[in-house]
């Protein structure tokens, strides 16, 4: 049976205009990242094109197109995609429904643990240039995540990352049924081991690499490499964009909070958990595989 796609739904935010995908120059085996805001979207597009390129000394931020952002003119994206040769990578933090889809291209979607997004969420804006000091997320660890979880899901005010626009993400993908050009990986899994899901990746989007090759993107996409290496590394780099472009790579692990946020507002958390999803549902995104 045909896969049917959902309805198409309409985000908007600061950075995120949909309607910039009606000009998208589709190309067959193209594969989009569809991740939430802090969920391994760097890694992974490092990795896609890396695969994609059949080389580990590449520039993975000049080769990956971030179509439906407002941070490049929509012009110079086109014309940059239009340009590149061989298999191309699209980034968006757009739900499943919010893109296009084709038979004949690809899609990965990351998940992690909510409140792992938000601490990773925190060091980001804390380390952009732009951010206000009076941002909710940064200050006080309990009031931040009591934000998180409390914000209501404003599809005209798509880009304030909270648990509800995690959780419109995770229900755009995890809709039966699934299509088979859909990959869906856990940042928990994908740390441990690497090689496994970098080889999974790999075969999803139609390559098949040589064991020598795949030993070498997981060298190039390691955590200390990718930190010690921000000009090529860190998302616009070299636009002013941080106060410390090395930064953007804090840390690569999973539940660094544990012991910081307050027994009360992880209840709240986990309340508010129970109500948008069933326990299995729960157990695999906050610990991949090893929850469920």
């Amino acid at each position: 049976m045909a896969y049917n796609p959902p309805p198409r739904q309409i985000y908007k935010g600061p950075i995120t205009n949909v309607s910039r995908w009606q000009n998208y120059p589709k190309r067959a085996g193209d594969v989009f990242v569809c991740t939430p805001p802090k969920c391994g979207t760097t890694w992974t597009i490092t990795i896609v094109t890396m695969l994609c390129a059949g080389r580990t000394d590449i520039s993975p931020q000049e080769m990956v197109h971030w179509v439906d952002a407002e941070i490049e003119p929509l012009n110079d994206v086109l014309s940059t995609l239009n340009a590149q040769k061989g298999q191309r990578c699209l980034k968006t933090h757009t739900p499943f429904d919010g893109i296009p889809w084709f038979d004949d291209t690809h899609y990965i979607a990351i998940y992690r643990h909510p409140i792992d997004t938000l601490f990773s969420l925190r060091k980001h804006l804390a380390n952009e240039v732009d951010t206000s000091d009076d941002h909710p997320y940064l200050g006080d660890v309990d009031e931040a995540l009591r934000t998180f979880v409390n914000r209501p899901l404003d599809l005209e005010d798509f880009d304030f990352d909270c648990l509800a626009t995690y959780l419109a993400h995770y229900r755009s993908v995890f809709r039966a049924p699934q299509p088979d050009n859909m990959l869906v990986l856990h940042y928990a899994d994908m740390l441990a081991p690497p090689r496994q899901n970098i080889e999974k990746i790999a075969r999803h989007i139609g390559l098949d690499p040589s064991s020598g090759f795949l030993d070498q993107v997981v060298e190039a996409t390691s955590f200390n490499n990718m930190q010690s290496q921000p000009e090529r590394f860190t998302p616009y780099a070299d636009m002013g964009y941080w106060h410390d472009p090395k930064a953007f790579f804090h840390s690569a692990g999973t539940r660094q909070w544990k012991g910081q946020v307050n027994e009360e507002v992880l209840e709240l958390y986990r309340q508010a958990m129970a109500k948008a999803l069933p326990p299995k549902a729960i157990a695999w995104i906050e610990h991949g595989s090893m929850g469920s």
